[in-house]
């Protein structure tokens, strides 16, 4: 179910960031901001998983 609420909120950031043609800078700032939680939602996944 988490998933399925993060793919909708990227979708949904994504066609607001290129329909509305916001600034460069504020989407370099999401992307990396999206990245960035991927990144630490991994982690926290493996680290959890290993101290099982």
């Amino acid at each position: 179910m988490t998933r399925l609420i993060a793919i909708a909120f990227l979708v949904a950031l994504a066609f607001f960031l290129f329909r509305y043609r916001t600034n460069e800078k504020v989407q370099k700032g999401v992307v990396i901001a999206v990245v960035s939680a991927f990144i630490i939602y991994t982690v926290t996944l493996v680290v959890t998983e290993l101290l099982r």
